[in-house]
């Protein structure tokens, strides 16, 4: 599927919550782990840097950013990320392997995390969040969370924009990273054509 096709289907994209966002009900693993296969579930649990293993799998790695600025947060990453403010910054973007989406990405920050040491954010333009974090010496990661994601979800929605390979439902992993003193939370949800499914 070419680029062009791509960028045509997101644009038409007429989801009702945009950005995108990530609800869903976020579990241990140990709690689906019976549910999924070896190969998914590793890939879910993985605690290294989801960038450089997704590099190992193509000649050309991109992110193409859907949406990123300042939005209104969900209850449930509020608490995660310690808030009361209600808007937050949110950076959604595409993981593609030689042009095909494998990962949606959203990361969502406290607003004052922008104007920290180190945390510019939200001028990495088309870098992945993952080269910047697991670059950081003082990056600390928190236990990592699995959710499902049924066709009823926007995420769902935007995967059947962007491929033809549809899946009964997705999976994706979500866990907070703190640095420079700040937390930030980063949810990632495998889209059909990737690996972690066939």
């Amino acid at each position: 599927m070419s680029e062009n096709i791509n960028k045509k289907r997101i644009s038409s994209l007429s989801l009702p919550n945009y950005p995108i966002g990530c609800e869903s009900k976020w579990r241990w693993p140990t709690i689906l782990e019976d549910r999924l296969s070896a190969r998914l579930y590793d890939w879910l649990v993985d605690t290294g840097s989801l960038t450089a293993r997704l590099k190992q799998y193509c000649q050309e790695f991109t992110v193409e950013i859907l949406t990123e600025g300042n939005y209104p947060l969900s209850d449930d990453e509020k608490i995660k990320l310690n808030l009361v403010e209600n808007v937050g910054f949110v950076r959604e973007v595409l993981l593609k392997l030689d042009g095909t989406p494998w990962v949606f990405a959203r990361s969502v920050m406290p607003l004052n995390m922008l104007t920290a040491p180190g945390g510019e954010l939200d001028k990495l333009g088309n870098r992945s969040l993952g080269s910047v974090l697991f670059s950081a010496p003082d990056m600390q990661r928190s236990e990592i969370e699995i959710a499902e994601f049924d066709a009823q979800s926007n995420v769902y929605g935007l995967s059947c924009q962007l491929t033809s390979s549809l899946k009964t439902s997705l999976f994706g992993r979500r866990s907070c990273f703190l640095l420079g003193g700040k937390l930030l939370l980063v949810s990632e949800v495998f889209l059909p054509d990737a690996l972690a499914y066939k």
